[in-house]
This record gives structure tokens, sequence and C-alpha cells, in this order.
């Protein structure tokens, strides 16, 4: 704009800061708390998650390598708990199970993790799968 533009009136707008749109400083700290329990959330339930595969691979293994058809279910139970151990995790070997449906056998993994999230507040997660002997 020109010096002559601006002496016959023709003035830039002015922004009034009053009226601009975004984010207020509460719905910033709304989303970050959002955002912080969700993190806590998935920090708190990952090692859950983590014992599971540990279960789940230990029975793909044996699979994968043949013993596991040969294998009675004390002996399974044993390998899983004893691999787990070993990973530093905690599993009950009774959620092992031999069932037989449609004339193939299969080993059943039913069982659920209680994870304490903060206060008397506390999750639970339920794993249930199947791997065919």
């Amino acid at each position: 704009m020109t010096l002559s533009e601006f002496k016959a009136g023709n003035r830039p707008e002015v922004i009034d800061l009053s009226k601009q749109k975004g984010a207020s400083l509460y719905a910033l700290i709304v989303v970050m708390t959002l955002l912080g329990i969700l993190i806590l959330a998935g920090l708190k339930l990952s090692p859950a998650y983590m014992d599971d595969m540990v279960v789940k691979n230990a029975i793909e293994n044996l699979k994968e390598s043949g013993e596991l058809e040969n294998m009675s279910l004390r002996d399974i139970r044993r390998y899983v708990t004893r691999t787990v151990q070993t990973n530093g995790g905690n599993f009950e070997s009774d959620s092992i199970d031999q069932v037989e449906e449609g004339g193939v056998d299969y080993i059943a993994v039913e069982y659920e993790s209680r994870v304490a999230m903060f206060l008397n507040i506390d999750a639970i997660v339920k794993f249930n799968y199947r791997v065919e002997k």
C-alpha cells in the first residue's frame, strides 16, 4: 500500500486479537492429560502382552520342532511355564488345556492377566487362542 492510498482512506484492516480462533490453554491441558493417560495405560499393559507373546512363541516353537505331537499335557505345561519364567514373566500352567474338536487335537490357552493401573483401578486382559497339536 502506498502513502497516497493510505491518506485517501484505504487503510488496512486492523486484526482484533480477541476474536482469533484456536485451542485455549484449558483445551491443551485436557488433551495432554488424555494423551498421558493413554501412554500410561500402554506402558502398564505392555508386559502382559509381552508375556503372552512368550507363551504363544513357546507353543509354536514346540509345534514347529515336531515335539508337540509327542508331549503330554503335563510336559507342555512345564515347558511353557519354564520358558515364561526364564523370560521374567508370570504364568499359570493350569490355563493350558488339551481339547479335541472335530477329530483334531488342539492345545487351548485361555487365561487372564490383571494389571494394576493406578490407585484402586485394575485392568483385566484376556487371552484365548488354540494351536493345532
